[in-house]
Parts: structure tokens; C-alpha cells; sequence
């Protein structure tokens, strides 16, 4: 107990001081970390804490579903308890607590490795290799940037370790109720928290891992004399239908909220294109950082990534792939043992999860290589992305290959934990005096290369990359990245290679404990230095107090349009700064860049969201098109006339051709001002038939005041060809409509025709209207129509009402009854022994069938009907 208690605080310890700067007052800060998730995660933190489910987010866009976003892990229970922790809204910040929440997956991450290494059979030596690099290995620490992925990355051991047939967990029979378990709250715990691709492919996994050892598994179970029933192969089906059933049953909030957000979203309206698909292919070279932490260079704080001037590189998704030299080593050794790729799944596993990561660089691209092959075929064609793509039908909605590396992290895991438990093999020396001379050549090289690159290397200076946050490329410094890189493989390679040979002759003679600690040390070491660079942090103070100083004047929270000349300040494209991070940090928050306007409770019409509505992706695509053909004057009525109708009353301005100083820092410069006047509801007595918004956008602004709804409902039989004037009295040839807004909010309209009320709110065909009589002696409900794609309207009667509208998705009851029902079954299934299994279910068996509940929970005794020689008679039964 001790020695258990002792390995896990030496886990933690290492995961900890790994993680130690944002833990003292500084943050990450790259992506979308940096400004999606870090706001986002503080307002529905705010918004859980007051409701028990909200739906409704009003301030992105008009409007959209917060649940139906999946990143926003509304329903996750970690986020839940992260967030609400007694301390964590009175003396933590919103930085802290991200922190935290990064930092308990992590150590999840860790915990769920160490785990499958134990039930795989590994030695404590190997759990603590897991326990240790899966979390952070470059694929799955880089991924504290992007916090959905980062839960899925640690449920995905748990959810593969329950899936897996048990002939490969070292050939232990374990309970198929508790594989049920861990494997439906793992694929939950997935969706809930943001991830359902990564659900998707811990399944596919082992789906594939099951079919391939399907045969040996039946033909084992008939050589035992057992029926194929009881074959491992039909306890794994069994348990992965009903873990994933259980799952769907468990998330179905999730699921149908996202499902029916989706299915009127922009990727749900047109084909993906090519390029969003495989927009973060992971380049082949790149599998040279398994050995070696940056033998590319890094992209910040300054930018020294030499990789960028190899055609095709693309985007970058982690900085290195780097877990530590053990796992890059090991997974050398079992390649070098070709009859090894299918013993064991998890080399497989590995080769098959990081071939699938190269995306567009498939079959085709290889043949490309080749001057004057296939010089204009698709590249991916042939490759294992492009074939998921062909043959799982959506499969290509989920875009971007690299989300395949954590099932390549924790396969490259497992090889490296069975390997350091195993016996030292002849091949490993050569290999190893290989490598050695490989990365010497490369260190010696860059060594030499470094003073004149010019003269060495073929690139030439005045096409060098430039980025729009790191500035422009420093090859120098790339190169002196690169050197140090291969130095370190060199010095870790042969101590790594010392400790392997000093474990076998120790073995020999007498186990001994400090050869463990020597081993754990090592890894530990390696993984920590690799870590501290990897991912930018920020002083958070300090951060807060530059975008104080350069903040513009606050505004009163209206919705607003924000802007953008240029792309950031121009002095970032020409000069590089050990201090990048903190000036980029800080504009982002001031620009109210992603979703930094959440803090503030501010609505910003053109916010980043994860999944954006097919009105929207259409309205922007129309206006493009549209103001291709105005001239300046013409182009401010027009935006004037849109702001009056999608009611944004303010706009944020950032010049990218300017900058604001603060503290000796280059900041973004932004502007906000009011605009005119708006009104968010109003009422018309004339409207149209729905139209298409590439026909309905030029309309806008060639009329006075605002244009007429148009919805899908019965016109009246006379209509006013032209736009009526904006306010809250709408008169029109004898027929007036009013519409004003209670002390308490409410909604009056007073009126003597059928009239539209419409609000600027968007409608997801979940919005319900209902109708108060003012007077008091009648009430009705009335169906909310869309109303020029991106509004709301509903046609009002003749009278006085009270109107209010209410968010009634349709999901809601029956997921809810779902998940009730999923959770108690779970439940059931945790805490329920495993000797009245049985009787339990006979017992709800015969109270369905019988009505006779405690006659089935009666022990077993022997009676008349039992007796040898004594008929049974059903009748004496009923």
C-alpha cells in the first residue's frame, strides 16, 4: 500500500511540475485556449451556476443553442465540478480555474494509461512509463490548447481498455458488467465533454482490433470445448454494444441537441471542401520528433520552425510528437522486427492511428515524389484518411486527420511499457549505435551550417515565411533549435541504453529497486524539459493590466458588429519578441477576438463559434457578393441598414495598420462607438412569402426604414410594396399595430389587425410563443415563425396581449427521460453485487410478466415442483 501510495505521488509530482508555471500565476496562452475556451467556459460557468439546463445562448450571432454547441461541455461533470467548487468562484480566477480543469485531465490522462498498462500485464516499471509519457507526449499536452480534445484524450485509455477483447489484457477474463461500466462512462464522458470524434474512433479501434483476432478467438473457444456464444469475440460485441448503447443513453441531451443543431448548420449545407478537410495533415517528416524533441525548430516565441519551407507542410496541430525518447526507441526496436507489426495490436495500432494522421499525403502523393507521375490526380487518393472518408458516410464532417494522434499516443504508449518490461534484445545496440550516428551527423551539421546558412542551405532570404503573430522566419536561431535538439536524443539515447543493459545484468544477480528509480527519473526528466517549452505561457497580471491600459472606453452591452482592417499590427509581421506571447495574449482580449466579448456579457453578432447556422454562413456569403458592386458611400447605407435590422447598436473597430503601446509593448489598437438607435422587437402590419437571402439581401437599404418580415406564413390580402418607416407604431392604410415593453420586460402589443411581432432573435425551430390577454380572460399559443432567416415573428391577433416567448426544444423531454434512465441502469450496474445479479433481473422479469415481484425474489428451495416424480401443473402458477 505504501509503495502504491508512493508511485502515484511520484506520478503526480512529475505530471505537476510539469505544469508548475500555471500554477504560479501564469496561463497558456496559444489558440483556443487563449481566446475561445477561456471565456466561454467563465460565462457557462455563470450560466450553470443560475439554471439548471440553459439552452439558449443570445450572445453570439442572434442567437444560438448553448448546448447544441458541443465544445461548450455544458453537461460535462468535470467542467461542472471544476467551476463549482466552493473556493473556485470567490478566490480563483477564471485563468486559475481553466488551469485547474487542464490540469485534472492530465492527471486523468495519466491515471487512465497507468490502468490499461496494468491490465495489458505491463511490469510497475512499465505502468509508470504509461502513467508518465501519454500525458505528456507532444500529442496529448499540446492539446491543453484545445480543451474538448484534451478530455478526450484522457477518457480514450479507459474507453479502449474496456473494448479490447480480453485475450489481449495479458489473458485475464474480467467482468463483462464492469467493461460495460468503464466503457459507457468513458464514451459519456467523451461526449459530454466536447469530443464525440474521439468516441468514434476509440470504437472503430476496437472494433478493428476484435475483427482481426475474431478467428483465433473462435477457434480458441472450440478447442476448450466451448461454444462459439462463449467466445471472446462475443463477449466484446456484447460489451461494446452495450457500452456504447448505454453511453448514447447517458449523453442523449448532448447528442440530440447537437444533432439538431447540426442538421441546419453551414457543414450540414454544402459538401466540405478538400481543403477543410484535410486542412492539419500531419507531413511525414514529422515522424522524425518520436526520437527528438524539435528537430524542426519551434514556432514561438519566435518564430524558428525550418519545417515551414518544406512545400506541403501546412498547418501545424502540436509543436513536436515527442513523448519522451523511450517511446520513440521502442517503437524502433518492435520495426525492426518485422513478424512483431501483428502479435501484439498496439504497434499496429500505432502505425495504422499515425498513417491515418498524414491525410493528404496518401498513395498518390508518394507516387508524386516521382517527377512526372500523377502530377494532377488528388493526393490523398490511396490514403488511410481518404479511404475513412469514402466509406463511412459524414465521416468527412469532422475534418482535420491529426485528431487521430492521441490513439497514436496511447498505442505508442503501450509498446513503449511492454517493451521496458520485457527482455533486452540483440537488435537493440545496432539500432541504437545507428541513431547515435544518425543525430551526431545531424548535430555536427547544423553546427557548421549555422554562421552561413545562406551559403548551405537552399533557401533563399528574401522568400523566407513570415507569420502574422511570430514575425518573420529566424533561420539562425532554427538551426541552433535543431542542434540542441539532436544533441539532447544523443545524450538521453545513451543513458537510455546504459540503464537498458544495466537492468539485465542487475536482473541477473538481484532486482534492485533504485534501477526503477533510475528508469523513472530518466523518462521523467525528458518528458518535463520537453514540456516547458512547448506550448507559450503567460503572466497573467500582467497580461490584465496591458489590455487595461490599452483598452478602449467601455459601451453599454448592445449587440455589436465588430470589424477589422488589416489582419494585426504590422510591426508583428516584420519584427520577432521573446514577448510575443504576452502582446498577442493581450490584444486577442482587447479586440474581443473568438469569444472574449462573453466576458464582458457583451452580444457580438460576428463572433467565432465552433458550428455556425446555415442563415448565417449564407447572409455573410450574400453580402460579399453584394457590396462587390457598391461604392463607399453606398456600402455605409447598406451597413447602416443591416445594423437596424439585426438590431446591433454598436461596432468594434480594429486597425491592423495601427498599434497602441503599453509598457514597451506592441498591442492592437481598437475603437468602439455607439451607433444609431435600434430596437430589437417591433411590429408590422404587412409582411411577405420567405425568399432566399442572396434576393433579399440587395433589397436591403435601396428603401427608407426597415424592410418587411419575410416568413413562411399567409400574407394579409393587401400589401405595401414598400419598406414602412422603423418604430414601435406601425400604421398602414387604416390598420396600426403598437408594441412596447413592460417594467418587468414583458412584451404589450396593442393592435386592430393581424400584425407580425418580430424580435431579433434567431429561430431553431425551438422557440414557442404564448399569448396573454391583457384583460386577462383569454391565453393561446402561437407557432414562431423564422422570419428573414436570422429573426423571429409571430402573428399577432387583433387585441391586447402580453406575449412571451419560451425556448421549448423538442428533445427535452424524451433525452431527459433517457438519461434518467441510462444513469439508474449505470448505477444498477456499479453498486448492484454480483450474486443477486441473476435474481434481480428474474425478479423484474417475473413482475413484468406475473405481477408477482417478491414470489421471484424468494430463495431457492425444493418443493413440490422441484420433486423427482411429481408433475408440474402451470395452473398452480397463476
Amino acid at each position: 500500500m505504501i509503495r502504491c501510495l508512493a508511485s502515484v505521488a511520484l506520478v503526480v509530482a512529475v505530471i505537476l511540475g510539469s505544469t508548475w508555471p500555471t500554477l504560479s500565476g501564469k496561463r497558456i496562452a496559444f489558440r483556443d485556449v487563449n481566446h475561445f475556451y477561456l471565456p466561454l467556459y467563465d460565462y457557462v460557468a455563470e450560466r450553470t451556476a443560475t439554471q439548471w439546463l440553459p439552452f439558449w445562448n443570445p450572445l453570439d450571432h442572434t442567437g444560438m443553442p448553448l448546448i447544441g454547441e458541443t465544445s461548450t461541455a455544458v453537461l460535462y461533470p468535470l467542467r461542472w465540478l471544476v467551476y463549482s467548487f466552493p473556493l473556485a468562484s470567490d478566490r480563483l480566477s477564471n485563468e486559475s480555474l481553466m488551469s485547474i480543469y487542464l490540469i485534472v485531465h492530465l492527471l486523468l490522462a495519466s491515471a487512465a494509461a497507468a490502468w490499461l498498462a496494468k491490465s495489458i500485464g505491463c511490469r510497475p516499471l512499465g505502468v509508470w512509463v504509461a502513467a508518465i509519457v501519454y500525458p505528456l507526449s507532444g500529442s496529448v499536452f499540446s492539446l491543453c490548447c484545445n480543451p474538448p480534445f484534451l478530455v478526450g484524450a484522457a477518457w480514450i485509455p479507459f474507453a479502449l481498455g474496456a473494448c479490447l477483447p480480453t485475450m489481449t489484457l495479458a489473458g485475464r477474463c474480467r467482468s463483462m458488467r464492469r467493461r460495460i461500466v468503464i466503457a459507457a462512462t468513458a464514451l459519456a464522458m467523451m461526449v459530454l465533454g466536447g469530443d464525440p470524434q474521439s468516441a468514434l474512433h476509440c470504437v472503430m479501434t476496437a472494433g478493428a482490433i476484435s475483427l482481426f483476432r475474431a478467428r483465433s478467438q473462435l477457434r480458441h473457444a472450440r478447442r476448450q470445448g466451448q461454444r462459439w456464444r462463449q467466445s471472446e469475440f462475443v463477449r466484446t460485441t456484447i460489451v461494446g454494444v452495450c457500452g456504447c448503447a448505454l453511453a448514447v443513453g447517458i449523453s442523449s441531451i448532448q447528442i440530440a441537441a447537437s444533432l439538431d443543431w447540426s442538421r441546419q448548420s453551414v457543414r450540414a449545407a454544402r459538401v466540405a471542401q478538400r481543403s477543410e478537410v484535410y486542412e492539419f495533415s500531419l507531413a511525414p517528416w514529422h515522424a522524425i520528433e518520436t526520437v527528438s524533441p524539435r528537430p524542426f525548430g519551434n514556432l514561438f516565441p519566435i518564430y524558428r520552425r525550418i519545417a515551414n519551407v518544406i512545400p506541403g507542410e501546412g498547418r501545424m496541430w502540436t509543436p513536436s510528437l515527442y513523448a519522451g525518447l523511450v517511446v520513440g526507441f521502442a517503437l524502433l526496436c518492435r520495426l525492426a522486427r518485422p513478424r512483431s507489426y501483428l502479435a501484439e495490436p498496439w504497434l499496429a495500432v500505432s502505425l495504422v492511428s499515425l498513417s491515418i494522421c498524414f491525410g493528404h499525403f496518401g498513395l498518390v502523393w508518394w507516387l508524386q515524389q516521382i517527377p512526372g507521375v500523377l502530377e494532377h490526380s488528388d493526393s490523398a487518393v490511396g490514403g488511410p484518411f481518404w479511404m475513412l472518408c469514402q466509406w463511412i458516410p459524414g465521416y468527412s464532417s469532422f475534418r482535420y486527420p491529426v485528431k487521430w494522434l492521441p490513439i497514436f499516443a496511447i498505442a505508442s504508449s503501450m509498446v513503449a511499457a511492454q517493451w521496458i518490461s520485457s527482455a533486452r534484445d540483440k537488435i537493440e545496440l545496432p539500432l541504437a549505435l545507428l541513431v547515435l550516428v544518425g543525430f551526431v551527423a545531424g548535430g555536427t551539421l547544423t553546427h557548421l551550417a549555422g554562421p552561413q546558412w545562406e551559403r548551405w542551405l537552399p533557401i533563399d532570404p528574401d522568400t523566407l515565411p513570415v507569420d502574422e503573430y511570430w514575425g518573420p522566419l529566424d533561420v539562425a536561431g532554427s538551426l541552433t533549435l535543431i542542434r540542441a535538439s539532436c544533441w539532447w536524443t544523443v545524450a538521453v539515447l545513451c543513458v537510455l541504453v546504459g540503464l537498458r543493459r544495466l537492468t539485465e545484468w542487475q536482473n541477473r544477480c538481484r532486482p534492485a529497486i533504485w534501477i526503477g528509480g533510475a528508469w523513472v527519473a530518466l523518462i521523467a526528466f525528458d518528458a518535463i524539459v520537453n514540456t516547458s517549452t512547448l506550448l507559450p505561457r503567460v503572466e497573467v497580471w500582467r497580461e490584465r493590466q496591458l489590455a487595461h491600459q490599452a483598452s478602449p472606453a467601455p459601451i453599454p452591452r448592445t449587440r455589436t458588429l465588430r470589424t477589422q482592417a488589416g489582419m494585426w499590427p504590422e510591426r508583428w509581421r516584420t519584427t520577432g519578441s521573446v514577448d510575443r506571447p504576452l502582446e498577442v495574449a493581450a490584444s486577442e482580449r482587447i479586440a474581443w477576438f473568438g469569444r472574449w466579448h462573453l466576458v464582458h456579457r457583451q452580444a457580438v453578432f460576428n463572433s467565432m463559434v465552433s458550428i455556425k447556422s446555415r442563415s448565417y454562413g449564407e447572409f455573410w456569403w450574400s453580402c460579399n457578393h453584394h457590396l462587390q458592386s457598391l461604392d463607399r458611400e453606398r456600402r455605409s447605407a447598406f451597413w447602416k441598414a443591416i445594423r437596424q435590422w439585426l438590431a446591433i447598436g454598436a461596432v468594434s473597430h480594429v486597425d491592423g495598420l495601427s498599434a497602441t503601446a503599453a509598457d514597451g509593448m506592441t498591442l492592437v489598437s481598437v475603437e468602439r462607438r455607439m451607433t444609431e438607435p435600434v430596437r430589437d422587437v417591433r411590429v408590422f402590419t404587412d409582411w411577405l412569402p420567405e425568399k432566399p437571402l442572396r434576393e433579399l439581401i440587395p433589397e436591403i437599404g435601396r428603401l427608407p426604414g426597415l424592410p418587411l418580415p419575410h416568413l413562411a406564413a399567409t400574407p394579409p390580402p393587401s400589401r405595401s410594396a414598400a419598406a414602412p418607416p422603423a418604430g414601435s407604431t406601425m400604421r398602414s392604410a387604416g390598420r396600426s399595430a403598437h408594441v412596447e415593453r413592460a417594467a418587468d420586460g414583458a412584451i404589450l402589443v396593442r393592435c386592430d389587425t393581424d400584425c407580425v411581432l418580430e424580435r431579433c432573435v434567431y429561430q431553431d425551430g425551438n422557440w414557442q410563443a404564448r399569448l396573454d390577454s391583457v384583460a386577462g380572460d383569454s391565453s393561446r399559443s402561437l407557432p414562431v415563425f423564422r422570419s428573414s432567416h436570422l429573426n423571429q415573428a409571430v402573428v399577432i391577433p387583433p387585441g391586447s396581449w402580453r406575449v412571451a416567448f419560451e425556448y421549448q426544444p423538442w428533445w427535452k423531454g424524451p433525452t431527459l427521460v433517457a438519461t434518467t434512465s441510462a444513469t439508474i441502469l449505470l448505477a444498477i450496474l456499479v453498486f448492484l453485487p454480483n450474486q443477486f445479479g441473476k435474481a434481480t433481473v428474474r425478479g423484474i422479469v417475473f413482475f413484468l410478466i406475473r405481477g408477482r415481484l417478491l414470489r421471484s425474489f424468494r430463495p431457492y428451495t425444493r418443493s413440490k415442483f422441484n420433486t423427482p416424480g411429481t408433475p408440474y401443473d402451470p395452473a398452480s402458477w397463476i
